[in-house]
């Protein structure tokens, strides 16, 4: 198998046969009724729908789901089954064919979604949001890449703009429906760790709430999924 889509995310189990889990996926196509669905991330979303099996060819399986679902996995080329009665979560390259809207699914593995990296709703950021970072005396600008109600990623220019600081005031100006006027939100936050070393690096930050911090920034994230499922149903 190539190198799995989103793997920072998915831990590959090694156990199960790729025949031997189409065997399993097989059998899902002989109930009159049964709960397999896909799962995808479109832009940090979770997507999920359920999946009808049509037939088998050679050592891939063909299906069909709803045009959301079908957009999802043609732009992320993998998709993930999953249902109560399987053992574990299942991972396969995916190919959608829009004459026929079909998608064909090949190299299936048992994979684990790492509970750490999925524990709250994260959304990825569209364009260039800058948010102005506090280090101690200093400030730098840094850009938002993706949200949680917990914490989010930023892209610094230098690793070194940190310092040996470990926690931060992050700056954050959120456009909401409705209102006149960006929402500005100054809020601590904690370093988790670096995603890469490199110009720019990318780090984790936790972030220490109150009361108002987390209700603006969960009223964005349900604004901003909102946004990112629409994209998928144009």
């Amino acid at each position: 198998m190539e190198k799995m889509q989103y793997e920072d995310q998915l831990r590959l189990l090694d156990r199960g046969a790729p025949g031997e889990i189409l065997e399993l996926l097989l059998a899902f196509a002989q109930k009159e009724r049964h709960d397999l669905q896909f799962f995808n991330y479109y832009k940090e979303v979770p997507i999920a729908s359920a999946a009808e099996l049509l037939y088998l060819f050679g050592d891939s399986l063909v299906c069909r789901t709803n045009q959301t679902q079908s957009r999802a996995v043609k732009l992320s080329r993998y998709t993930i089954l999953r249902s109560r009665t399987l053992p574990h979560d299942v991972y396969a390259t995916a190919e959608y064919t829009e004459d026929t809207d079909e998608i064909t699914l090949s190299e299936f593995s048992y994979v684990e979604v790492l509970p750490d990296r999925r524990n709250a709703l994260r959304v990825k950021i569209g364009g260039l949001f800058q948010v102005p970072v506090e280090a101690g005396p200093d400030r730098f600008t840094a850009k938002l890449k993706d949200l949680s109600l917990g914490g989010c990623a930023l892209e610094i220019p230098d690793k070194t703009l940190l310092g040996n600081y470990r926690y931060f005031y992050l700056n954050l100006a959120f456009q909401l429906q409705g209102q006149t006027t960006p929402q500005q939100l100054r809020i601590m936050a904690r370093l988790l760790r670096f995603e890469s070393q490199e110009k720019p690096c990318r780090c984790i930050m936790l972030f220490e709430h109150d009361r108002r911090s987390e209700d603006l920034i969960g009223r964005y994230i349900a604004q901003r999924q909102a946004e990112i499922i629409r994209e998928l149903k144009i």
